[in-house]
């Protein structure tokens, strides 16, 4: 059992898993990874399950069970679960007992305090690395960002200044971050939509489903990012993707941006390596900043799933715009089946009384369908922000609990399929 799903916890989880070991994890949150958002979490939750993960989520451990072969936890759900080894992945905090015996200044969660020189309160000195609170360069304030990239270039500012003076400023960190769940990679920088909320930022996002490279070249594979930037001026705030390949590197285009107070408009603009092998022409950095700019230059608004599933679906016309075929292999509940090519001719099938909600797969052909809806004279009308797609990974069962209950090792080694009472 791996108690925590963070990064470590789910590093733990996919190398024993390998290994052939049968691997539980339990999660006090309502998503593995809370570092990035609910959207990005959920198609890690999916792909844990096709692994034949078993996890808990919104649970905890409330106390431990010894017993003479097996370690018993108990989870605040009542469950029991009996494991032969427990890992805790539970979070990190700042070791400062040397700061303490120091005199040192301490922050609220007691990271040590230093100024932009990477000084303590104590100006002989220096403190680096993830004990300190340093500047989180989007929010400016001081935060712990335990992080080994921002360790390292923090380590040479202090060592340059130890020796010539006080001459280079630390900037801060936007807290760039990238791990492997086994086949996906998941990467983020800059604020979440979390943080967002919690600051009471003016943001706004977009949810874009791109690939890899061209879909014409053989062995695409499939993307999602999602963008967050301030509402009116569309600076970025921050960026979230999962994929197999090529995540890392557009979180990386963002990151650069972010960092020089880059928006969504210098996203549009962004020109990169392309080949087929390698990219598309509209690399997904370039997407999400069309789709952003259309937000903030009012081309098109957004509803979003969180939204959508507390709606009365009586008080909104809500239409599928992908083909028949799509349609019949799944949709939104309540949703009505209107192909984007059709919807000229069946226009007076709209009504003007109710708002009108249209999705498609990804948002391409909603976004489409709704341009068509807006030069027609509608204006109550609403593009679902990320298609069908988002709102099928979050609306799924997101937890995977129980796959092992019938699962019982015997005396000679062999794992049976029985109760646990079967089995002496």
């Amino acid at each position: 059992m791996v108690v925590g799903a963070g990064f470590i916890g789910l590093e733990m989880a996919e190398n024993l898993h390998n290994l052939g070991i049968k691997v539980s994890i339990v999660e006090l949150a309502p998503q593995v990874m809370p570092l990035v958002d609910f959207e990005i979490a959920s198609e890690i939750h999916q792909h844990l399950k096709t692994k034949g993960v078993e996890f808990y989520l919104n649970d905890q451990v409330v106390s431990f069970l010894p017993e003479q072969l097996k370690i018993g936890l108990k989870l605040q759900s009542g469950r029991e679960i009996y494991v032969d080894m427990i890992i805790l992945s539970i979070g990190v905090k700042p070791e400062n007992k040397l700061a303490k015996e120091a005199g040192l200044s301490l922050g609220n969660r007691g990271g040590i305090l230093v100024n932009e020189f990477l000084q303590t309160s104590d100006e002989n000195i220096y403190a680096v690395g993830d004990a300190i609170e340093g500047l989180n360069y989007l929010l400016n304030k001081n935060m712990i960002i335990p992080l080994a990239g921002p360790a390292n270039k923090q380590a040479r500012i202090a060592a340059y200044n130890m020796v010539y003076g006080n001459k280079i400023k630390y900037k801060g960190s936007i807290g760039s971050s990238v791990a492997k769940v086994f086949d996906l990679t998941v990467a983020s920088c800059g604020l979440s939509e979390k943080q967002c909320k919690s600051e009471n930022l003016n943001f706004n996002k977009v949810i874009i489903h791109s690939t890899s490279h061209a879909g014409y070249y053989p062995q695409d594979l499939p993307l999602t990012l999602k963008l967050i930037f301030e509402n009116v001026t569309g600076k970025i705030l921050g960026a979230q993707a999962i994929g197999y390949e090529g995540v890392e590197k557009r979180i990386d285009v963002i990151s650069a941006f972010i960092q020089k107070n880059g928006t969504v408009f210098d996203l549009v603009e962004f020109e990169h390596c392309y080949a087929p092998p390698c990219s598309s022409a509209k690399d997904p950095v370039n997407l999400a900043g069309y789709v952003a700019e259309n937000v903030i230059n009012g081309n098109v608004k957004q509803l979003f799933w969180d939204d959508l599933i507390n709606y009365n679906k009586d008080e909104i016309f809500l239409v599928d715009v992908r083909t028949k075929e799509e349609y019949d292999l799944g949709t939104i509940n309540g949703a009505i089946n209107i192909p984007v090519d059709k919807i000229r001719e069946n226009i007076k099938l709209f009504p003007k009384d109710k708002k009108i909600v249209v999705f498609c797969g990804v948002g391409l052909r909603g976004y489409v369908a709704y341009r068509i809806l807006v030069q027609n004279g509608y204006s109550n009308v609403y593009n679902l922000a990320g298609g069908y797609k988002t709102y099928e990974h979050v609306t799924q069962k997101q937890s995977n609990e129980d796959i092992f209950e019938k699962d019982v090792i015997g005396k000679d080694d062999m794992i049976y399929q029985l109760g646990k009472n079967d089995l002496n």
